[in-house]
């Protein structure tokens, strides 16, 4: 090999890391603007915030990436997260229920809303994203029926419950921890195992995937019931660390939950994504939002600005997979 062809290898070696990699540069330059703009950014209370802020989300977002790599889409994580956190909250020992009980139910509950989702999209192919938003309407129907449409408060929770979503390990929050374990089984998961590869080949070319005797149906039934199963996680979460939840609170979060996976590399098509790349976008979506906080920004404006980068997200995501093409 000469010198001409080493050198043009070894470039093209960093311009794919470069690639494989845009969500962490992304995330080392907007810190490091904020970082100049605004001397509290990096001190470590700010960080903690910020990082037990999006273990809700990101915890979620670990599941969606499944569903979307497997070529699908699920809208349905938001009322499944609050149905989740109501149970938590309705089911302690001053109201009757056992902490334990409410726990495993919720979670039972995701993974069973997951199950209905994969059945009815990878069995019998009908459209992931109106299936996933016409059972969002039915969960959230079934949360307020539950609720009696009132708010849901507990003045004192199982304390280790409460550990959940307030305790900390040292100086880091509990939920951090969990976010962090959450997405480490998750990348072991699709970068180590049958069904990583399987879930794979499912969402790049179904087709090919089924002719190859992968059972699609069944891999998407997988891929939403993780999906499931973590949003029923994040809801336990959030009902321990806040105790005092509206009903219909969880609705609409399935946005912020797309805008982290796409931010982190996430295929609107399917067969391409991490859950490193999904850990990116959900910092990327938070410090963005932090810094707004700190810059002293309304909600409105806040809310603004998440929509823009939420369509910015999406358009991007569409031209580099017509470019990949």
């Amino acid at each position: 090999m000469d010198i001409t062809s080493r050198k043009k290898s070894g470039s093209g070696k960093v311009t794919l890391i470069l690639k494989e990699n845009v969500p962490w540069i992304m995330l080392l330059v907007f810190s490091a603007f904020f970082a100049i703009l605004f001397p509290q950014f990096l001190t470590f209370r700010n960080i903690t915030n910020v990082l037990r802020n999006s273990a809700m989300i990101g915890t979620i977002a670990i599941g969606m990436t499944f569903a979307m790599i497997a070529g699908t889409f699920d809208l349905s994580v938001g009322s499944t997260m609050g149905l989740a956190a109501i149970i938590t909250i309705k089911m302690q020992p001053q109201t009757g229920g056992t902490a334990l009980a409410a726990v495993v139910i919720a979670l039972i509950m995701g993974a069973m809303v997951g199950l209905i989702n994969g059945l009815v999209v990878g069995r019998y192919r009908i459209n992931s994203i109106i299936t996933t938003i016409g059972i969002e309407y039915v969960i959230l129907g079934i949360t307020l029926v539950y609720s009696k449409g009132q708010h849901v408060w507990v003045e004192d929770m199982y304390k280790p419950l409460e550990f959940v979503g307030k305790g900390k390990l040292g100086t880091f929050p509990f939920p951090i921890i969990i976010f962090l374990v959450a997405a480490a089984i998750g990348q072991l998961l699709l970068s180590k195992t049958r069904f990583g590869c399987q879930l794979y080949a499912t969402g790049g070319n179904p087709i090919a995937a089924e002719l190859s005797g992968i059972n699609i149906g069944k891999v998407r039934v997988i891929a939403y019931m993780i999906s499931g199963f973590t949003a029923a996680v994040a809801g336990i979460m959030i009902a321990a660390r806040t105790q005092n939840l509206d009903p219909s609170f969880g609705f609409g979060q399935e946005t912020d939950v797309l805008t982290c996976v796409l931010l982190g590399g996430v295929s609107l098509y399917g067969g391409k994504g991490s859950i490193f790349g999904t850990l990116a976008g959900v910092l990327i979506l938070y410090i963005v939002s932090n810094a707004m906080t700190l810059s002293g920004a309304s909600y409105e404006l806040q809310l603004i600005c998440k929509g823009l980068i939420f369509l910015i997200t999406v358009a991007a995501s569409v031209s580099w997979q017509k470019k990949g093409k």
